[in-house]
């Protein structure tokens, strides 16, 4: 399906013009930055130089007094904590963080990472029936908790004192315990995005500050919080950036022994992007959560014992690959499910289902069947008598909501606006798949579901300039300052109309090379489409195009060259 090309809206060129001229930057840059609502100097300075000052009061958050106190006594006291987080990437590093900075603050605690079979997400019944059979003081809960209503009213009945650090949205009801949630209501905390690591973080830099100790040591745990941060695809702006590109910082300059370890195993080499983290940690970090335990990964995170972390690293390598084996499998049998299916033509979503597909692999090939098959797509298989998934959706479509009205169907849900998990009786399903596709055909009212393609600004190759051994490493220097990038501080993507194409090829029978200019431009400038290799068909050397790209840096040899990532193109009539 072609995407619909939507340029936004662009500020106006005697602004632009006069901002560029300010920040001495090219146009495009100066309309980047306005996109981010960036229209000042001084607002382009602290954009581009994130740093710890810049982080909120930790105690604006409503409950953090509390919250501190109760970690104090605990420590004071050397009471039975146990830290409970979710089995992905965001709950197992909170967890980690917590476990290691409480050591530091000379209290040892356990962990408890939930079956992802057995127990699901969140806080489960077994959960805190170990905790009682443990006689726990304080139960932390990290990443998850603030729906838990039944299983934290147990807890408390136990006697157990409860703090829950999470970031999903609340109930109207609140739980009867401690809660850390900027999105709770009545709280006035300045920034509502953080992740459920970041919670965690500034929980702990509030009991840092409050008891006048030493915030290097806490620093050294932000590698964590960068890798929750970019695993869970909250948005890159305000905290978030600043303590992401923090943890970068420290990653690379002083990486953790398991981060080293790990990125042997997958060949990857220092210094590390957060799309390393994204790509090449993150994924082995949620594979030993979907096929083996995340408290494996917990475990890899926190040793310092290198026969230990060879092990460990060698385990949740294997299990990513056992992931992607899976991965690959499943979704080659649910679209041919979908491609043998008569009906599915006229149907609004996929779903698709069958009782032997791998639980923890459902949600990633939910992801994989939209690309092919543009609906929202639910995968479905078997568990504890029960038919099970995930459930992935696109804009303009709330997920959620549409989960909501088919809740009479299911036994539980829950999620976002475009990611959800659900059950439901087996009995259920025919029911629950014509309600969803009703759900959803209701929610188009008659639109047609399009990939859209947003373009920041249209760009003249001669605003990248004419000399690249001059010009292109300033244009790099100035695109690497934006980093990092994640939802709201997306990497740049340009259009650039009526380019003549001066030759083409194809890498490796998938990625499509191009040599391109503009009528007028002195220079050949190179652009790669990764796996759109389909698109050659449609050109011959000498042909206009207008080109959807984003601009990227090309190490070859020991060479770095501006390269041109082609996202799309159209042919010009």
């Amino acid at each position: 399906m072609k995407a619909n090309w939507q340029l936004k809206d662009s500020a106006s060129a005697e602004w632009v013009h006069t901002f560029s001229q300010e920040l001495q930057v090219p146009n495009f840059v100066a309309q980047l930055l306005k996109q981010r609502q960036i229209d000042t100097r001084a607002a382009a300075v602290t954009f581009f130089r994130p740093n710890l000052a810049q982080l909120h009061d930790p105690f604006l958050m409503c409950n953090m007094a509390l919250a501190v106190e109760r970690i104090h006594e605990a420590i004071q006291n050397q009471q039975n904590v146990l830290l409970y987080g979710d089995y992905d990437v965001d709950g197992t590093t909170a967890v980690a963080l917590m476990h290691e900075q409480l050591h530091f603050l000379g209290l040892d605690c356990p962990y408890y990472i939930p079956d992802r079979y057995k127990e699901g997400y969140g806080l489960s019944q077994q959960g805190v029936d170990f905790a009682i059979e443990n006689k726990i003081d304080l139960l932390i809960t990290l990443d998850c908790g603030i729906k838990a209503h039944e299983q934290l009213q147990r807890a408390v009945s136990a006697g157990i004192d409860v703090l829950v650090c999470d970031h999903h949205q609340p109930d109207q009801t609140l739980p009867p315990v401690i809660i850390l949630n900027p999105k709770q209501a009545g709280c006035s905390y300045p920034y509502k995005e953080l992740c459920g690591c970041g919670v965690a973080f500034k929980l702990l830099q509030a009991y840092y500050t409050h008891h006048n100790l030493d915030t290097q040591t806490l620093y050294t745990s932000l590698d964590l919080v960068a890798l929750a941060i970019g695993a869970d695809i909250v948005e890159m702006l305000d905290e978030n950036r600043v303590l992401c590109a923090e943890g970068l910082k420290q990653i690379n300059a002083k990486p953790r022994r398991a981060f080293q370890i790990l990125l042997e195993l997958a060949k990857k080499s220092f210094p590390l992007s957060l799309r390393d983290l994204v790509f090449v940690i993150a994924p082995r970090i949620n594979a030993a959560g979907r096929i083996a335990s995340g408290a494996r990964a917990v475990a890899w995170m926190l040793s310092d014992d290198d026969q230990e972390l060879q092990a460990l690293a060698k385990d949740i390598d294997q299990d990513n690959a056992y992931r992607r084996t899976l991965d690959q499998d499943m979704t080659q049998e649910a679209l041919e499910l979908l491609e043998t299916d008569a009906e599915q033509a006229a149907r609004f979503a996929n779903i698709v289902f069958d009782p032997s597909w791998h639980k923890g692999v459902v949600g990633i090939v939910a992801s994989r069947i939209i690309e092919q098959h543009y609906k929202p797509t639910i995968v479905l298989t078997e568990s504890n008598g029960l038919i099970t998934g995930s459930a992935r959706c696109m804009p303009p479509l709330d997920l959620y909501a549409l989960l909501d009205q088919c809740q009479a169907h299911l036994t539980q849900f829950g999620g976002h606006q475009f990611a959800a998990g659900l059950s439901l009786l087996p009995e259920n399903l025919s029911a629950f798949r014509n309600a969803f596709d009703a759900a959803v055909k209701n929610a188009l009212q008659g639109q047609q579901l399009q990939r859209q393609l947003p373009i920041d600004a249209q760009l003249e190759f001669k605003e990248l300039g004419t000399n690249p051994n001059l010009h292109f490493p300033r244009i790099l220097k100035i695109l690497e300052a934006f980093e990092p990038c994640g939802p709201g501080n997306l990497h740049g993507t340009f259009l650039a109309k009526n380019c003549l194409v001066t030759s083409h090829r194809l890498l490796k029978e998938a990625h499509l090379k191009l040599e391109i200019t503009q009528d007028g431009y002195p220079v050949q400038l190179e652009a790669i489409g990764f796996n759109l290799a389909h698109l050659e068909a449609e050109l011959t050397p000498g042909i206009y195009i207008d080109l959807v790209f984003q601009l990227s840096a090309n190490t070859f040899n020991n060479r770095t060259t501006l390269q041109l990532l082609i996202k799309d193109l159209q042919v010009v009539a």
